[in-house]
């Protein structure tokens, strides 16, 4: 699913040059628990801030702060995969993909929905990393409600080493290249 691809593209691992945003609470890790935890309450001050001033889109600490807590894991303990931050994703169910547009844009407006497109894509990948999206969202809820540093570390190894939920949402990971040749975007419209 993707606001921004269209039929024929190739996928782009972070397009969005999202990894400037992880990146500082990777490398607040690598230095320290204590100074990770610094940069979350610095990142929760200051997504306040914006959201004052109407300007919190890319403030969402947790969202970052969680990333770069799964990168440090990642890197550390699990250095032969590859990156959440360099990959793109995939889900091998259309069921699937319904589901997490429901969550994702449930609640948006019909212009925002009409925005995001599905597509069916080939992927030079024979064998993309599967890994179970509810740890993430574990992570996610422990940081955003409680920002509670060790659970989030104890997701992101569970996450890396294959482990999964009760329910998994299992999405693909891979570096290689993919490019979307189907438009499958009805499917998310249908009732």
């Amino acid at each position: 699913m993707s606001e921004t691809l269209r039929l024929g593209d190739e996928l782009i691992p972070d397009h969005q040059h999202c990894i400037n945003l992880a990146q500082p609470f990777t490398q607040a890790l690598e230095r320290s628990e204590d100074c990770f935890y610094s940069m979350v309450l610095c990142g929760k001050y200051l997504r306040s801030v914006l959201g004052r001033s109407g300007l919190r889109e890319w403030s969402n600490f947790a969202k970052w702060s969680v990333e770069g807590a799964f990168e440090y894991i990642r890197k550390t303990e699990f250095p032969d995969l590859p990156s959440r931050l360099h990959c793109n994703y995939f889900y091998d169910s259309l069921p699937c993909c319904k589901l997490l547009f429901d969550y994702d844009w449930g609640e948006a407006s019909p212009e925002e929905q009409a925005a995001i497109h599905l597509f069916e894509v080939d992927l030079q990948d024979e064998h993309p990393l599967r890994l179970d999206m509810r740890l993430y969202d574990e992570a996610y809820d422990a940081m955003s409600e409680r920002q509670d540093v060790q659970t989030v570390l104890d997701c992101a190894r569970r996450y890396f080493a294959g482990e999964h939920s009760a329910d998994p949402v299992w999405e693909l990971l891979s570096e290689l290249p993919a490019k979307a040749v189907r438009d499958l975007t009805a499917y998310l419209k249908d009732e």
